[in-house]
């Protein structure tokens, strides 16, 4: 089976329809000599590749032709490492299996019928069910069950991923004065599991300005509000430590000396320690401003590309009147009320 990775600018090879990724309310940037100008919100490219190939890479040269003709020239340099260890190692790959919609929907099934079953089961102590009512209020109580399930399923698909969205925030940050803006979606097509990567046209200037705005009016007036969110910014990073530094200063170490030597296996598990890691320092209102943008652009694109990106009454730096811009995302959903319910764990 051939694993070469796909690109699909507008007109390019390989499949790719608003039905399989659920975009309506986006189009895809048409070449040059075609009459139009970017706008923000404007699809590039998208690089498609089989998850389930083994090695992988993205084609990115092939992306940066197809941006050249925009002239859009990226640093190849800056962003290609980035973005491809954040995406494609191997526990990110498994992850991005296992948390797609397809794997959800069969555990959903998988669900039901075991919650069919032990609710048929318990019926059968009582006279009900023995009759047909009680089986229809099983398959009513599992259907609700299966639906709330679902819906769970689905809410969470509308939070910021820190395993795929936050990973892109390097590469983001380096992207961000080319006005182009990454992210990931995935899908099923027959039995493979493709991973989508977005270049987004997007001139972040004045969401800057707005942010740096709402950054300092917030550092005046609501710090303590302000600090609460920047602390919930967070990924929590496992890092090695040497054996020798974690009993450095302990002059008694025969009480602590195992009795019998450490076998070969427990020599190749190097010594694990968590850390609780701020996405977001403490600093300028303009360099906040920046990181943010930077951290949750990933997120919304790919709220952005499935339309699952809240209506908004008005916006401010996109064409479209009901989309909201990465600003408005940034102050409704992060740094406002909802943002504990917008930050996925």
């Amino acid at each position: 089976m051939a694993c070469e990775p796909q690109i699909n600018p507008s007109g390019a090879t390989g499949p790719l329809s608003a039905s399989s990724t659920g975009w309506n309310a986006l189009s895809v940037g048409s070449p040059p000599g075609w009459g139009q100008e970017l706008h923000n919100g404007q699809v590039l490219t998208v690089l498609r590749i089989d998850n389930t190939c083994t090695p992988i890479s993205f084609d990115l040269g092939a992306a940066e032709e197809q941006l050249q003709t925009w002239g859009i020239q990226l640093p190849a340099d800056q962003y290609r490492s980035l973005a491809e260890s954040a995406l494609l190692e191997p526990q990110v790959r498994r992850y991005i299996i296992y948390n797609s919609r397809p794997m959800w929907l069969a555990f959903a099934v998988v669900f039901y019928v075991v919650v069919w079953a032990n609710i048929y089961s318990t019926s059968q102590m009582f006279a009900l069910g023995h009759h047909w009512v009680g089986v229809l209020l099983v398959t009513l109580a599992a259907v609700s069950l299966t639906l709330t399930l679902v819906l769970i399923f689905e809410r969470h698909q509308r939070k910021a991923n820190t395993n795929t969205d936050l990973r892109l925030a390097a590469a983001n940050r380096a992207l961000l004065r080319h006005r182009v803006l990454l992210g990931v979606t995935d899908t099923v097509e027959g039995c493979q599991s493709v991973i989508q990567l977005w270049f987004v046209y997007f001139d972040l200037e004045n969401c800057v300005h707005f942010l740096s705005d709402h950054v300092q009016e917030m550092k005046t007036s609501q710090e303590s509000l302000l600090r609460s969110r920047l602390s919930q910014i967070c990924v929590v990073m496992e890092t090695g430590v040497s054996p020798t530094l974690a009993v450095e200063g302990h002059e008694d170490l025969l009480e602590e000396t195992p009795l019998l030597p450490d076998g070969p296996q427990s020599q190749e598990r190097p010594l694990m320690q968590t850390e609780l890691r701020q996405l977001i320092s403490d600093a300028e209102p303009e360099e906040m401003a920046q990181q943010l943008l930077a951290v949750f652009g990933g997120y919304y694109i790919r709220l952005l590309v499935t339309s699952q990106l809240p209506q908004a009454t008005g916006t401010r730096h996109t064409d479209s009147p009901r989309v909201p811009c990465p600003c408005q995302l940034i102050e409704a959903h992060i740094l406002g009320t909802e943002c504990c319910s917008s930050l996925g764990r």
